[in-house]
């Protein structure tokens, strides 16, 4: 699985799962297709979304719209259940047309920032999706369907929107192209500290330097190349917040062959430098 790109193994007749992690797993910076929602058990974690740090105590969610980068350091003593669902199940009939994945994107993205009664309503509903998971009773999955449809309807009733709009979307696409980009995604986690060319990973997938281009460019909304840099600086991000080694040394491990490169294409993502990031975004 790429870092990236993560591509969650659910039933396609019911595309929904529940997962218990502990305070030792952490995710680092990755987006996909499906929502997914981390309800805090125990103790207290710390994530991002969409480049955003947060901390959520016992009894709090964070809710994640399809597309949206994100990550979970790790937090020791905390454990939290991660709900995760493909929208595509629940958006077949419907009338009135609504982009959920636009919807969702926008709202307000922690608990703490929501009406009392509303977070507590959410929980409620999270809890008992969980106790259905576990008991398995007869017509559990219909209650879990039940649930998760007033879960989307309460979401768009009830839960404020951003007032300002998140940055990053990635585009949602087909699970033959998602299985292609994958493959790429994967080849470029396992080799972006090496020297990438767009001849190389085109001959990777199999297509020619100019259909490669197209392919990505279609489907992603920017080149290789761009896309590679801002993998490169995602990675450095990710090391800026969730280690102490220089920033040197940061542009070594990401793959960078030029120091300017790296300080002129991070200010320009960031509008920041390195070392102001860190002493930004991280968090103790």
């Amino acid at each position: 699985m790429a870092i990236y790109l993560e591509m969650p193994e659910l039933d396609k007749d019911f595309p929904f799962r529940i997962l218990v992690n502990d305070g030792d797993i952490l995710t680092t910076p990755h987006w996909h297709r499906e929502v997914e929602l981390i309800y805090v058990t125990k103790g207290t974690i710390s994530l991002g979304i969409d480049d955003v740090p947060y901390k959520l105590r016992e009894g709090e969610i964070a809710f994640i719209g399809g597309g949206l980068i994100h990550y979970v350091l790790a937090s020791p003593g905390s454990e939290r259940l991660v709900y995760q669902f493909d929208l595509n199940y629940f958006t077949a009939g419907n009338k009135e047309n609504l982009d959920l994945q636009k919807l969702f994107a926008e709202l307000l993205p922690i608990s703490p920032y929501w009406e009392k009664k509303d977070e507590t309503a959410v929980r409620s509903l999270l809890e008992q999706m969980n106790r259905e998971m576990e008991n398995q009773e007869t017509g559990y999955q219909f209650s879990l369907k039940a649930e998760l449809f007033e879960l989307i309807t309460r979401l768009l009733r009830d839960i404020p929107q951003q007032a300002k709009q998140p940055k990053k979307i990635n585009k949602l696409a087909t699970q033959d192209v998602l299985e292609k980009l994958d493959g790429i995604f994967s080849y470029v986690e396992a080799h972006y500290q090496e020297v990438l060319t767009l001849q190389t990973i085109a001959e990777i997938t199999g297509y020619s330097s100019f259909y490669f281009t197209k392919f990505f460019k279609k489907n992603t909304g920017k080149t290789f190349l761009t896309f590679l840099n801002e993998y490169r600086i995602d990675k450095a991000k990710w090391l800026l917040i969730n280690s102490d080694l220089p920033v040197s040394e940061i542009i070594t491990q990401t793959g960078f062959e030029s120091d300017k490169t790296f300080y002129r294409l991070f200010k320009s993502s960031m509008a920041m430098a390195p070392l102001e990031y860190r002493s930004t975004m991280k968090i103790e």
